[in-house]
């Protein structure tokens, strides 16, 4: 078994070689699909992952003050929400106590701590409920008061963390269902580029195959060398994204965690899991491709 499995390596290495262009081009297209794939599931994984982290925070609205607040003003503001029977509780955070916040969050940033100016940040109150299902229509109520500091649109400046919940789920599930679209058309276009290229190799050693045929060999004996081309095609394919896919996490998953708190979107158990998906799935897409072309171009 020993020889006939270096026999099957070395004949499938040959054929490689000797389609050399249609060999990296079904590596190409593989890994492409692969990447898709691999980057698709760890958008959706790092999607929810942050969604289940806001929903934690979901019963909290911040509600931010207009610049030069008096004391009067953000106590009449302070007893109307302390007043609505939906609140849970109250908390005030002055424009000094929201600059330490930020220095402190960002403790290992220096330079973009240094890059503060003054104390842009506006005091707020951050206003918790006793149910999440009422944070909207506590948030409308206080839409109406003056204390409210407002942006450059004249919007309230509220911010309703289900709001965000909701988008990110959005973004999510629109994100999932385009990739997988994507990911199943580059799939077929793998599995029929590994097909050609075993149809080439197949066309290359007709003659061989005639004499193995006539000589005695087997079916499967003949057929081998074709599967495992295939399968390696797929293989390189998914180490080559698990590479990529390492490095995009590295890069903007990493970032977007940091954002988020330093909150754990993407673990390595999580990568390991997803590597070892990647090599499955190249590995069927390259036998799939295989099998293909060996039913359809060869006859033993």
């Amino acid at each position: 078994m020993a020889v006939n499995f270096g026999y099957f390596f070395k004949e499938s290495t040959s054929s490689m070689r000797r389609n050399m262009a249609l060999t990296i081009a079904a590596v190409m297209v593989t890994t492409l699909s692969l990447v898709i794939l691999g980057v698709v599931s760890m958008s959706v994984h790092a999607g929810n992952g942050l969604a289940a982290s806001m929903k934690e925070r979901v019963d909290e609205i911040r509600v931010f003050l207009k610049e030069n607040i008096t004391v009067e003003e953000r106590t009449s503001m302070e007893s109307y929400i302390r007043k609505m029977t939906e609140v849970k509780s109250v908390k005030y955070i002055s424009k000094e106590e929201a600059l330490e916040q930020f220095k402190d969050m960002y403790k290992d940033q220096p330079d973009m701590i240094e890059q503060i100016e003054g104390n842009p940040f506006p005091a707020e109150f951050k206003v918790r409920m006793k149910d999440p299902k009422y944070n909207t229509e506590v948030a409308k109520r206080l839409e109406t008061r003056p204390e409210v500091s407002v942006d450059d649109a004249g919007k309230k400046e509220i911010k309703n963390p289900r709001d965000v919940v909701d988008k990110v789920l959005k973004w999510t599930g629109a994100i999932q269902k385009f990739g997988m679209a994507v990911v199943l058309a580059f799939g077929l276009v793998s599995i029929a580029l590994v097909s050609i290229t075993i149809r080439m190799a197949i066309y290359a050693r007709r003659k061989e195959i005639s004499i193995m045929k006539l000589v005695g060999a087997t079916n499967w004996f003949i057929r081998w060398p074709f599967m495992l081309e295939g399968v390696m095609e797929g293989f390189f394919g998914a180490i080559v994204s698990i590479l990529i896919a390492v490095a995009v996490n590295a890069w903007f998953i990493t970032k977007l965690e940091s954002a988020a708190e330093n909150i754990t979107l993407v673990g390595n158990a999580y990568l390991a899991v997803l590597s070892v998906g990647l090599v499955v799935i190249g590995i069927v897409i390259g036998a799939v491709g295989s099998a293909l072309a060996l039913r359809r171009y060869i006859e033993v």
